[in-house]
C-alpha cells in the first residue's frame, strides 16, 4: 500500500469508528476511511457511523490536519477546488491500490494473514 495512504477498511467492514466533537460540543461518529498527503498537506476522510441531520450517510467528511499551539487538530477544508483536487487524488490512491493489491482486497502486505495476494506475487519475483 502507499507510504501516503492507509485505509481502515477489512472486506467491505468499515473498522475504526472516531468520535468527533463540534463546535456546540456535539459528539458525532465516523469511519475513518483513509488519510493521504497531498501537496505537502495531510487530509483525512471520514463517513457518518450514523446518522447526520443534512449529511447523506455514503458521502465522504475531509478535513485537513492542521495545528493550534502544539495539538494536531482537524480543520474544515472550504475551498472547493482544493477539495475535488483533494478528493480525486483520493480515489485516483485507490485505484492504484486496487491495481497492485486487487479490487476486493484490502491487503496490508502482511501475506501471513492471507494466502494467494497480488503483493505476495510481487514480492516473489524479486
Amino acid at each position: 500500500m502507499s507510504d501516503k495512504y492507509q485505509e481502515n477498511v477489512q472486506g467491505e467492514e468499515l473498522t475504526d469508528v472516531v468520535e468527533l466533537t463540534g463546535e456546540q460540543g456535539d459528539v458525532l461518529k465516523f469511519y475513518h476511511i483513509g488519510t493521504i498527503e497531498y501537496s505537502g498537506d495531510w487530509f483525512v476522510f471520514f463517513q457518518p457511523a450514523e446518522p447526520i441531520e443534512g449529511t447523506d450517510p455514503d458521502e465522504l467528511v475531509i478535513f485537513k490536519i492542521g495545528t493550534e499551539g502544539d495539538k494536531e487538530v482537524l480543520l474544515p477544508v472550504e475551498d472547493e477546488a482544493l477539495l475535488d483536487e483533494v478528493y480525486a487524488e483520493f480515489m485516483r490512491e485507490l485505484e492504484d491500490d486496487d491495481e497492485v493489491y486487487g479490487e476486493d482486497t484490502a491487503c496490508s502486505g502482511d501475506c501471513s494473514a492471507c494466502s494467494g495476494c497480488a503483493f505476495e506475487e510481487e514480492e516473489d519475483e524479486e
